[in-house]
């Protein structure tokens, strides 16, 4: 089995051609945006090269929302017409669990929550995911409170990195 890479990269991304259904890809997506810190997009040569407009329009809408830029915009909040939203600063979550298929005792659960970044557009996300109990359907880590010796209790949580990074990102 012959397998071909091709990698085009810069400091910030790396764009990268396989020429069949890789069993590395994820070995690379991994090592490029873990490891090294790098954006990625993997594509398959087959698709590549039919240059059809479609799916090089799908791989641009990907690779921008990686690369930070926005897809779509809402009209009514760029022009200040959602009420609630509109009037004060706004974040909007949302949260999910994925359980492991029914007879998979051994794995985990899956917890994703996201929320919006940009005030007052709520187009761009950030989120976080953890793995907890099995089958747990409340997520576990939204809201935690520890006993520190020199700080005394904490709070953090899901939730609360995501408040934080909303007010960074919104000032």
């Amino acid at each position: 089995m012959l397998i071909t890479l091709c990698i085009f990269f810069s400091s910030e991304f790396s764009y990268i051609v396989l020429n069949h259904n890789s069993i590395f890809a994820g070995d690379i997506k991994r090592i490029c945006e873990t490891d090294l810190g790098l954006i990625s997009q993997c594509c398959l040569t087959k698709h590549v090269f039919k240059i059809s407009k479609q799916y090089l329009a799908n791989v641009s809408l990907k690779i921008n929302v990686k690369m930070g830029g926005r897809n779509t915009v809402l009209v009514d909040a760029l022009s200040w017409r959602i009420p609630l939203v509109s009037d004060i600063p706004t974040i909007i979550f949302g949260a999910d669990v994925t359980h492991p298929e029914t007879g998979e005792d051994s794995s985990p659960s899956i917890a994703a929550v996201v929320a919006s970044q940009d005030w007052p557009e709520v187009t761009k996300y950030a989120g976080l995911v953890c793995a907890q109990a099995h089958r747990q359907e409340l997520i576990q880590d939204l809201y935690k409170t520890w006993h520190d010796p020199q700080r005394g209790t904490v709070t953090g949580g899901m939730v609360r990195e995501l408040l934080i990074s909303f007010r960074k990102a919104t000032g």
